[in-house]
């Protein structure tokens, strides 16, 4: 599960869009596996990891919702403090830099899913030992 494909949309920053998106998500089977969102004045940008990729970006062409898609990493750690921050020391010393990252824990496994966008993923894969 390392590598996986996430997908962007860009949505307009008004009461509902995210409600539309989730709900045309749904309706469709796709499941919602991680989401983050950022703002800006006009538009917000959704990140997330779905169960069908490819069913979802047909979904989207559909709603003609602006998106685009990309290959990030994804990494369990443990759900404990510097988890994360030894990752992050290990892609600095191979010189990869983490152009953004989004991480959640939940459900008292002890574990954390980190979502890890840099230039190379598959380099990134192979300096954490993941490949």
């Amino acid at each position: 599960m390392p590598l996986m494909r996430q997908i962007s949309v860009f949505l307009e920053n008004v009461p509902g869009r995210l409600a539309t998106l989730c709900n045309t998500l749904e309706e469709n089977g796709i499941n919602l596996q991680a989401m983050t969102t950022s703002e800006g004045s006009d538009y917000g940008v959704v990140r997330m990891l779905v169960s069908d990729v490819d069913a979802a970006e047909n979904v989207l062409r559909d709603a003609n919702l602006p998106f685009s898609t990309v290959e990030v990493l994804t990494i369990e750690v443990s759900d404990e403090p510097g988890a994360l921050g030894k990752v992050a020391v290990q892609l600095a010393e191979a010189g990869i830099n983490v152009e953004y990252a989004y991480a959640a824990a939940g459900g008292g496994n002890a574990r954390a899913l980190c979502v890890v966008k840099v230039a190379d993923p598959a380099a990134a894969e192979t300096q954490l030992g993941l490949a």
